[in-house]
Protein backbone atom coordinates (compact mmCIF):
# COMPACT_ATOMS: atom_id res chain seq x y z
CA UNK A 1 0.00 0.00 0.00
CA UNK A 2 2.90 2.36 0.68
CA UNK A 3 4.23 1.79 -2.85
CA UNK A 4 0.74 2.23 -4.31
CA UNK A 5 0.17 5.49 -2.43
CA UNK A 6 3.57 6.75 -3.55
CA UNK A 7 2.72 5.91 -7.17
CA UNK A 8 -0.58 7.82 -6.95
CA UNK A 9 1.08 10.80 -5.29
CA UNK A 10 3.74 10.88 -8.01
CA UNK A 11 1.21 11.25 -10.83
CA UNK A 12 -1.01 13.61 -8.84
CA UNK A 13 1.67 16.17 -8.07
CA UNK A 14 1.23 19.81 -8.99
CA UNK A 15 3.90 22.31 -9.99
CA UNK A 16 4.25 25.68 -11.77
CA UNK A 17 3.40 25.51 -15.46
CA UNK A 18 6.57 27.37 -16.51
CA UNK A 19 8.40 24.39 -18.07
CA UNK A 20 5.39 23.20 -20.08
CA UNK A 21 4.64 26.72 -21.29
CA UNK A 22 8.24 27.18 -22.44
CA UNK A 23 8.23 23.84 -24.26
CA UNK A 24 4.95 24.72 -25.98
CA UNK A 25 6.30 28.03 -27.26
CA UNK A 26 9.76 26.76 -28.24
CA UNK A 27 8.51 23.62 -30.00
CA UNK A 28 5.92 25.64 -31.92
CA UNK A 29 8.53 28.18 -33.03
CA UNK A 30 10.99 25.48 -34.14
CA UNK A 31 8.30 23.68 -36.15
CA UNK A 32 7.04 26.96 -37.61
CA UNK A 33 10.55 27.80 -38.77
CA UNK A 34 10.81 24.36 -40.39
CA UNK A 35 7.54 24.72 -42.30
CA UNK A 36 8.45 28.22 -43.47
CA UNK A 37 11.77 26.88 -44.79
CA UNK A 38 9.83 24.24 -46.74
CA UNK A 39 7.77 27.02 -48.31
CA UNK A 40 10.87 29.09 -49.09
CA UNK A 41 12.52 26.10 -50.81
CA UNK A 42 9.34 25.29 -52.81
CA UNK A 43 9.11 21.84 -51.26
CA UNK A 44 5.39 21.82 -50.50
CA UNK A 45 4.26 20.59 -53.90
CA UNK A 46 7.04 18.00 -54.44
CA UNK A 47 6.70 16.51 -50.96
CA UNK A 48 2.94 16.35 -50.52
CA UNK A 49 1.32 16.39 -53.96
CA UNK A 50 0.38 13.15 -55.67
CA UNK A 51 1.99 12.29 -59.04
CA UNK A 52 2.43 13.79 -61.57
CA UNK A 53 2.62 17.06 -59.59
CA UNK A 54 4.74 15.67 -56.80
CA UNK A 55 6.19 12.53 -55.30
CA UNK A 56 3.72 11.87 -52.48
CA UNK A 57 2.64 8.29 -51.79
CA UNK A 58 -0.95 7.63 -52.98
CA UNK A 59 -3.25 6.76 -50.07
CA UNK A 60 -6.87 7.06 -49.01
CA UNK A 61 -6.27 9.06 -45.84
CA UNK A 62 -8.79 11.74 -44.94
CA UNK A 63 -6.70 14.61 -46.31
CA UNK A 64 -6.61 13.09 -49.81
CA UNK A 65 -10.16 11.80 -49.62
CA UNK A 66 -11.56 15.19 -48.61
CA UNK A 67 -9.30 17.65 -50.40
CA UNK A 68 -7.63 15.67 -53.17
CA UNK A 69 -3.93 15.23 -53.78
CA UNK A 70 -3.08 18.17 -56.00
CA UNK A 71 -0.80 21.17 -55.34
CA UNK A 72 -3.67 23.30 -54.00
CA UNK A 73 -4.58 20.64 -51.45
CA UNK A 74 -0.95 20.31 -50.39
CA UNK A 75 -0.66 24.07 -49.91
CA UNK A 76 -3.94 24.16 -48.01
CA UNK A 77 -2.71 21.48 -45.59
CA UNK A 78 0.58 23.35 -45.17
CA UNK A 79 -1.24 26.63 -44.50
CA UNK A 80 -3.54 24.96 -41.95
CA UNK A 81 -0.47 23.53 -40.20
CA UNK A 82 1.23 26.94 -40.07
CA UNK A 83 -1.92 28.51 -38.60
CA UNK A 84 -2.09 25.75 -35.98
CA UNK A 85 1.55 26.35 -35.02
CA UNK A 86 1.04 30.12 -34.75
CA UNK A 87 -1.98 29.51 -32.50
CA UNK A 88 0.01 27.01 -30.46
CA UNK A 89 2.89 29.45 -29.93
CA UNK A 90 0.49 32.24 -28.99
CA UNK A 91 -1.57 29.93 -26.79
CA UNK A 92 -4.82 30.67 -28.63
CA UNK A 93 -7.24 27.74 -28.51
CA UNK A 94 -4.11 25.86 -27.51
CA UNK A 95 -5.50 22.35 -27.17
CA UNK A 96 -7.41 22.61 -30.46
CA UNK A 97 -4.26 23.90 -32.19
CA UNK A 98 -2.16 21.05 -30.75
CA UNK A 99 -4.64 18.38 -31.88
CA UNK A 100 -4.92 19.99 -35.31
CA UNK A 101 -1.14 19.98 -35.73
CA UNK A 102 -0.87 16.31 -34.71
CA UNK A 103 -3.54 15.27 -37.24
CA UNK A 104 -2.08 17.39 -40.05
CA UNK A 105 1.47 16.25 -39.33
CA UNK A 106 0.32 12.63 -39.40
CA UNK A 107 -1.22 13.22 -42.83
CA UNK A 108 2.06 14.64 -44.10
CA UNK A 109 3.79 11.52 -42.75
CA UNK A 110 1.44 9.32 -44.80
CA UNK A 111 1.81 11.45 -47.93
CA UNK A 112 5.61 11.66 -47.72
CA UNK A 113 6.90 8.88 -45.45
CA UNK A 114 10.48 9.36 -46.64
CA UNK A 115 10.30 13.01 -45.51
CA UNK A 116 8.97 12.17 -42.05
CA UNK A 117 12.15 12.41 -39.99
CA UNK A 118 12.76 11.12 -36.52
CA UNK A 119 12.50 14.64 -35.09
CA UNK A 120 9.09 15.02 -36.78
CA UNK A 121 7.82 11.88 -35.07
CA UNK A 122 9.28 12.96 -31.73
CA UNK A 123 7.76 16.45 -31.78
CA UNK A 124 4.43 15.07 -32.97
CA UNK A 125 4.26 12.99 -29.78
CA UNK A 126 5.42 15.99 -27.72
CA UNK A 127 2.60 18.14 -29.10
CA UNK A 128 0.08 15.35 -28.42
CA UNK A 129 1.17 15.32 -24.76
CA UNK A 130 0.97 19.13 -24.64
CA UNK A 131 -2.62 18.89 -25.89
CA UNK A 132 -3.43 16.88 -22.75
CA UNK A 133 -1.62 19.31 -20.46
CA UNK A 134 -2.36 22.81 -19.20
CA UNK A 135 0.62 24.37 -20.94
CA UNK A 136 -1.63 27.31 -21.90
CA UNK A 137 -2.01 28.42 -18.27
CA UNK A 138 0.84 30.93 -18.74
CA UNK A 139 2.06 33.19 -21.57
CA UNK A 140 -0.98 32.52 -23.71
CA UNK A 141 -4.00 34.22 -25.22
CA UNK A 142 -6.14 31.63 -23.47
CA UNK A 143 -4.82 32.63 -20.03
CA UNK A 144 -5.25 36.33 -20.83
CA UNK A 145 -8.82 35.79 -22.01
CA UNK A 146 -9.87 33.77 -18.96
CA UNK A 147 -8.26 36.39 -16.72
CA UNK A 148 -10.29 39.13 -18.42
CA UNK A 149 -13.44 37.05 -17.91
CA UNK A 150 -12.73 36.92 -14.18
CA UNK A 151 -11.82 33.23 -14.15
CA UNK A 152 -8.00 33.23 -14.15
CA UNK A 153 -6.27 29.95 -14.86
CA UNK A 154 -4.16 28.56 -12.05
CA UNK A 155 -0.41 28.55 -12.81
CA UNK A 156 -0.09 25.40 -10.67
CA UNK A 157 -0.86 22.44 -12.92
CA UNK A 158 -0.51 18.64 -12.94
CA UNK A 159 3.12 17.63 -13.34
CA UNK A 160 2.57 14.32 -15.12
CA UNK A 161 2.83 15.76 -18.70
CA UNK A 162 6.31 17.04 -17.85
CA UNK A 163 7.21 13.64 -16.42
CA UNK A 164 6.12 11.95 -19.66
CA UNK A 165 8.14 14.40 -21.76
CA UNK A 166 11.11 13.88 -19.45
CA UNK A 167 10.88 10.10 -19.86
CA UNK A 168 10.58 10.47 -23.63
CA UNK A 169 13.69 12.64 -23.80
CA UNK A 170 15.65 10.08 -21.79
CA UNK A 171 14.39 7.26 -24.00
CA UNK A 172 15.39 9.09 -27.19
CA UNK A 173 18.97 9.43 -25.95
CA UNK A 174 19.18 5.92 -24.51
CA UNK A 175 17.78 4.22 -27.62
CA UNK A 176 19.94 6.46 -29.80
CA UNK A 177 23.01 5.23 -27.96
CA UNK A 178 21.98 1.60 -28.42
CA UNK A 179 21.39 2.14 -32.13
CA UNK A 180 24.95 3.37 -32.61
CA UNK A 181 26.27 -0.12 -33.21
CA UNK A 182 29.09 0.76 -35.63
CA UNK A 183 32.62 0.12 -34.44
CA UNK A 184 33.49 3.77 -35.13
CA UNK A 185 31.53 4.67 -32.00
CA UNK A 186 33.76 2.58 -29.76
CA UNK A 187 37.41 2.11 -28.87
CA UNK A 188 37.86 -0.70 -31.40
CA UNK A 189 37.80 1.82 -34.25
CA UNK A 190 39.21 4.72 -32.24
CA UNK A 191 36.00 6.70 -31.65
CA UNK A 192 36.09 8.07 -35.22
CA UNK A 193 32.33 8.44 -35.77
CA UNK A 194 32.13 12.23 -35.47
CA UNK A 195 35.23 12.77 -37.58
CA UNK A 196 33.70 10.58 -40.30
CA UNK A 197 30.43 12.51 -40.16
CA UNK A 198 32.13 15.91 -40.24
CA UNK A 199 34.03 14.81 -43.33
CA UNK A 200 30.87 13.62 -45.10
CA UNK A 201 29.63 16.35 -47.49
CA UNK A 202 26.05 15.11 -47.08
CA UNK A 203 26.02 16.08 -43.39
CA UNK A 204 28.94 18.49 -42.87
CA UNK A 205 28.26 22.21 -42.94
CA UNK A 206 31.89 23.12 -43.77
CA UNK A 207 34.68 21.72 -45.92
CA UNK A 208 36.40 18.82 -44.11
CA UNK A 209 39.91 20.33 -44.17
CA UNK A 210 39.76 21.33 -40.50
CA UNK A 211 38.70 17.89 -39.22
CA UNK A 212 42.19 16.36 -39.47
CA UNK A 213 43.72 19.11 -37.34
CA UNK A 214 41.18 18.53 -34.57
CA UNK A 215 40.97 14.76 -34.91
CA UNK A 216 41.93 14.08 -31.24
CA UNK A 217 39.14 16.39 -30.07
CA UNK A 218 36.59 14.68 -32.31
CA UNK A 219 37.56 11.34 -30.77
CA UNK A 220 36.99 12.74 -27.28
CA UNK A 221 33.67 14.23 -28.43
CA UNK A 222 32.61 10.86 -29.86
CA UNK A 223 33.43 9.09 -26.60
CA UNK A 224 31.54 11.73 -24.60
CA UNK A 225 28.53 11.49 -26.93
CA UNK A 226 28.11 7.73 -26.66
CA UNK A 227 28.69 7.87 -22.90
CA UNK A 228 26.18 10.69 -22.56
CA UNK A 229 23.50 8.73 -24.42
CA UNK A 230 24.05 5.35 -22.79
CA UNK A 231 24.02 6.85 -19.29
CA UNK A 232 20.97 9.06 -19.91
CA UNK A 233 18.71 7.03 -17.53
CA UNK A 234 20.93 8.31 -14.71
CA UNK A 235 19.47 11.75 -15.34
CA UNK A 236 16.28 10.53 -13.67
CA UNK A 237 18.30 9.59 -10.57
CA UNK A 238 20.30 12.84 -10.59
CA UNK A 239 17.11 14.91 -10.91
CA UNK A 240 15.45 13.01 -8.08
CA UNK A 241 18.47 13.60 -5.88
CA UNK A 242 18.47 17.31 -6.74
CA UNK A 243 14.76 17.60 -5.96
CA UNK A 244 15.23 15.83 -2.60
CA UNK A 245 18.55 17.38 -1.60
CA UNK A 246 17.31 17.89 1.96
CA UNK A 247 17.01 14.14 2.51
CA UNK A 248 19.86 12.02 3.92
CA UNK A 249 22.01 9.66 1.85
CA UNK A 250 25.67 9.48 0.94
CA UNK A 251 25.09 8.84 -2.76
CA UNK A 252 22.58 11.69 -2.97
CA UNK A 253 24.99 14.05 -1.23
CA UNK A 254 27.90 13.19 -3.53
CA UNK A 255 25.84 13.38 -6.74
CA UNK A 256 24.66 16.85 -5.76
CA UNK A 257 28.08 17.96 -4.57
CA UNK A 258 29.75 16.84 -7.81
CA UNK A 259 26.95 18.47 -9.81
CA UNK A 260 26.55 15.38 -12.01
CA UNK A 261 23.15 16.53 -13.20
CA UNK A 262 24.49 19.94 -14.25
CA UNK A 263 27.34 18.21 -16.09
CA UNK A 264 24.90 15.95 -17.95
CA UNK A 265 22.70 18.90 -18.97
CA UNK A 266 25.76 20.90 -20.08
CA UNK A 267 26.92 17.95 -22.20
CA UNK A 268 23.50 17.71 -23.84
CA UNK A 269 23.38 21.40 -24.66
CA UNK A 270 26.96 21.32 -26.00
CA UNK A 271 26.10 18.23 -28.03
CA UNK A 272 23.19 19.91 -29.83
CA UNK A 273 24.85 23.30 -30.22
CA UNK A 274 27.84 21.54 -31.79
CA UNK A 275 25.55 19.71 -34.20
CA UNK A 276 23.77 22.94 -35.13
CA UNK A 277 27.07 24.68 -35.88
CA UNK A 278 28.93 21.91 -37.73
CA UNK A 279 26.26 19.71 -39.33
CA UNK A 280 23.23 20.06 -41.56
CA UNK A 281 20.61 17.99 -39.77
CA UNK A 282 17.62 20.27 -40.15
CA UNK A 283 15.72 21.15 -36.99
CA UNK A 284 16.98 18.15 -35.00
CA UNK A 285 19.30 20.10 -32.64
CA UNK A 286 16.82 22.96 -32.19
CA UNK A 287 13.93 20.57 -31.65
CA UNK A 288 15.82 18.69 -28.95
CA UNK A 289 16.95 21.87 -27.21
CA UNK A 290 13.33 23.06 -27.19
CA UNK A 291 12.58 20.19 -24.78
CA UNK A 292 15.29 21.06 -22.26
CA UNK A 293 13.09 23.21 -19.97
CA UNK A 294 11.52 19.95 -18.77
CA UNK A 295 14.81 18.74 -17.25
CA UNK A 296 14.97 21.77 -14.96
CA UNK A 297 13.26 21.82 -11.58
CA UNK A 298 10.44 24.36 -11.14
CA UNK A 299 12.43 26.31 -8.54
CA UNK A 300 15.38 26.54 -10.95
CA UNK A 301 13.15 28.00 -13.65
CA UNK A 302 11.73 30.46 -11.14
CA UNK A 303 15.23 31.60 -10.17
CA UNK A 304 16.22 31.90 -13.82
CA UNK A 305 13.12 33.96 -14.57
CA UNK A 306 13.80 36.21 -11.59
CA UNK A 307 17.32 36.88 -12.83
CA UNK A 308 16.04 37.78 -16.29
CA UNK A 309 13.44 40.14 -14.83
Amino acid sequence: MKVWRGWIELWDRREPVTALALVRILVALVLLYDYLVMWKLDLIEPLWSLPPDGYATPNDRWAVRWFGGGPDAAFGLWLATVIALVAMAAGALTRVACVAFVLLSAQFAHLGPDADRGIDQLLRVVVAILALSRSHAMWSVDAWLWRRLGRPMSPIVPAWPRYLLFAQLVWVYFSGGHNKTGTEWGPYDGFTALANTLADPHFARFAPDWVAALHPLTRVATALTITFELTSPLLIVFTYYAATADRPGTLRRWCNRLRLRAIWIALGISFHVGIAITMQLGIFPLGMLALYPIVLLPRELDRFGARIR
